[in-house]
């Protein structure tokens, strides 16, 4: 496994386990997602015998540059043409590619650009996993597979669908694969979106089919190791060390605090027509306008000003329980600071070494996070003052309120896209990401409060971890 670029672009490359290389694969990932996530995918290639090329997109990753849709396909045709000529702009000499034992291999966003590119180079096979709407090309790709979500999108499911009908329908026999039209559409139960790429069943499909394209003969090698077992191994024990982590940065700076004292709550029906209130609001305003120069990220801006304006609207709300908040001084913030940051660096840093890049920031990234630090700080005050203390006789109604809270600013999100036709799709194919996310907050948040009697250390972490998610996920545009 090497790293290096090509046309501009971070390439990660993959040497088949038995050299020499029986052909050659090409991976495009996703909207917000990277090369390093397509990495399990290019390790069932590279056991089958291909030497694997996991590319990543303008805005995404390590590959520099702003994101659009014509910039990327423009860079995935740069691509293509000088691994045919055989030339790496790092110098690297490396074996052509030949068109006749070469499969695309693509995801989401990445399946449409592996589609569209079959006008401008006719390959072996291509393998496409939750294809993206799209306009068909000219010319269909030859020997392709389609493999779907069972819980994605329906948009996403009729694009699958218009595009098998498109290929000819189902034709899976080696004659079909001789004369490169062989077509065939499967649909993994129990996966979304997202975790389709993750999915041994779907990689071992694809597996099948490249060897077929190529007429590899014999049955599908497995990978060596044991793929994801080390990444999620990591992520429990980093999330085993963090209850220790905060106790001691808050005793280190000396923040331990007595319990607060219990405002008075509002009703659940009371806190869920502010919420409602600002989240219409904040909805209406994005969709007139949000300032894409100040969060110049593609959905991410969006998402960071829909917070924004909602933070507002419930701070306003609750200006009375905000009174007071930072009756504990700054060394509950600055341990609450400390330890955000410390999740970000260590997590961010372990997933890009073992996942992905998606949770790691970058870069000009870095000059982006003090904004979207400030633009979701109002959301977590005013979230940590409707919660209140997090005492252990109403744990679980605190926590089915939060539950309620977010569940309402997302369906005001879903809302924009249904109804006011926002565009932004990617909130919706971002929900388990956004929800996973949710949760850390809550959980760290809690833990913090808890040790300092701070709700504004509270909403220190919450908004580190928000901007966090906002400058490592979205793409920049």
């Amino acid at each position: 496994m090497r790293d290096t670029r090509i046309a501009g672009a971070a390439v990660r490359v993959l040497e088949p386990e038995r050299p020499p290389a029986a052909g050659s694969a090409v991976v495009f990932h996703g909207l917000s997602s990277n090369r390093i996530l397509m990495q399990q995918l290019g390790r069932w290639l590279a056991a089958q015998g291909f030497r694997v090329y996991l590319v990543d997109a303008p805005g995404h990753g390590d590959t520099p540059g702003v994101f659009t849709h014509a910039a990327t396909l423009d860079t995935y045709i740069r691509i293509l043409s000088e691994l045919q000529r055989n030339s790496g702009s790092s110098g690297e000499k490396t074996e052509a590619l030949d068109p006749q034992t070469t499969i695309i291999v693509g995801h989401s966003m990445g399946g449409e650009m592996a589609v569209r590119l079959a006008d401008y180079f006719p390959v072996a096979a291509t393998i496409v996993f939750a294809p993206a709407p799209m306009v068909l090309p000219r010319r269909m790709p030859a020997n392709l597979l389609i493999i779907g979500a069972q819980f994605d999108l329906a948009p996403m499911q009729e694009s699958a669908g218009e595009l098998l009908q498109a290929a000819g329908g189902l034709r899976t026999t080696p004659e079909d694969f001789q004369q490169r039209r062989a077509a065939n559409g499967i649909t993994v139960p129990w996966t979304a979106h997202g975790s389709l790429v993750l999915d041994w069943r779907a990689a071992k499909a694809m597996a099948s089919w490249a060897r077929a394209a190529i007429s590899l003969t014999g049955p599908v090698e497995m990978p060596a190791g044991y793929p994801l077992t080390a990444e999620i191994l990591g992520i429990v024990g980093i999330c085993l060390l963090f209850p220790l982590a905060t106790t001691g940065i808050v005793q280190m700076f000396h923040a331990n605090f007595a319990e607060e004292q219990r405002p008075v709550r509002l009703s659940i029906a009371a806190l869920i027509a502010r919420w409602c209130v600002a989240a219409l609001l904040a909805l209406s305003i994005v969709s007139l306008w949000y300032p894409k120069r100040l969060f110049p990220f593609y959905g991410g801006g969006y998402l960071a000003c829909f917070l924004l304006f909602a933070g507002i609207g419930v701070a306003l709300l609750f200006r009375k329980q905000l009174r007071g908040v930072f009756d504990h001084g700054y060394r509950p913030v600055l341990a609450a600071a400390v330890l955000g940051l410390l999740v970000l660096l260590g997590l961010g840093a372990w997933l890009n070494w073992e996942l992905t890049e998606m949770l790691w920031i970058s870069g000009v990234r870095w000059i982006y996070f003090v904004p979207l630090f400030l633009a979701n700080l109002p959301y977590a005050m005013a979230e940590e003052a409707a919660l209140g203390p997090p005492a252990a006789s109403r744990r679980v109604r605190r926590f089915g309120t939060f539950i309620i809270l977010r569940l309402i600013l997302w369906l005001a999100l879903l809302a924009g896209i249904l109804i006011l036709l926002s565009g932004q799709v990617l909130m919706a194919l971002l929900l388990p990401l956004l929800a996973a996310v949710s949760l850390g907050q809550r959980l760290g948040a809690d833990a913090i409060r808890r040790r300092t009697g701070s709700g504004a250390a509270a909403a220190i972490f919450s908004a580190i971890l928000a901007a966090w998610f906002v400058a490592a996920v979205f793409p920049l545009s």
